[in-house]
């Protein structure tokens, strides 16, 4: 078993070092090469947000940076900074190619309301079976939904069982949605996913997520050694 993972992991990075990372927007000159390289139990940093002043998608776009790695069970996993100083609506998606650069699938997330600084990590479902490499493209605009990233408290931790992660509520109003992820890692290697959604989380009450540990394509499980916890959305509709 111990083998047979040390190959798939090897295959892994064999395929990340081809990979792209790119800011799909006329005039987006930030871009990011190679495999995410994040460790340690780290909370995602909790940012402000509102409605906002008008500014150009071209704007936004320049002070986004992604990156993408994937796990044992061959699913992609992107990851994304939001440097602006204002919440953004985010869509990132995902192109696949062989060795030949011919298309072979693609995949898209979209995210509302990321907050000021925070970086986010989802996972591509339709992630292909079989690809060389690709290429991450992420377009953003100002959020019209209110933001609730400084308003919330992350804690965490590993049961034995999986990751218990609880964010609070800490603002006046009812959240309507809150997302979390979860990247497990061996040493610097991503190799697991995992990621959860409450709604209607009140003033002063939590959102509550077990987070299972990962598995590999064989369903065994994968050995972590540590794991980061990401705050993906926290949002309610501005109506």
């Amino acid at each position: 078993m111990r083998k047979k993972l040390l190959t798939m992991m090897l295959l892994l990075v064999f395929v990340i070092a081809f990979a792209g990372c790119g800011v799909k927007a006329t005039g987006g000159s930030n871009t990011a090469t190679g495999s995410n390289t994040s460790t340690g139990t780290n909370s995602n940093d909790n940012s402000t947000g509102a409605n906002t002043p008008q500014v150009s998608a071209t704007d936004l776009e320049e002070n986004i940076t992604c990156s993408g790695a994937i796990t044992a069970l061959g699913k992609f996993v992107a990851f994304a900074t939001n440097g602006n100083s204002i919440p953004v609506d985010m869509e990132i998606e995902v192109e696949f190619y062989d060795a030949s650069g011919t298309i072979v699938g693609s995949a898209n997330e979209e995210l509302q309301a990321v907050g000021e600084n925070a970086e986010v990590a989802v996972d591509m479902w339709s992630t292909p079976e079989s690809f060389d490499n690709y290429k991450i493209y992420v377009d953003v605009k100002a959020t019209d939904e209110i933001s609730y990233f400084d308003k919330l408290n992350l804690t965490h931790s590993d049961n034995g069982e999986n990751v218990a992660v609880q964010v609070t509520n800490n603002s006046d109003e009812t959240i309507d949605y809150i997302t979390v992820g979860v990247v497990y890692y061996q040493g610097d290697t991503v190799v697991g996913y995992g990621d959860g959604i409450e709604s209607d989380v009140k003033p002063g009450r939590s959102a509550n997520y077990n987070i299972y540990y990962p598995y590999g394509s064989d369903y065994n499980d994968v050995t972590f050694d540590n794991y980061k916890v990401f705050i993906n959305e926290a949002y309610s509709y501005n109506w």
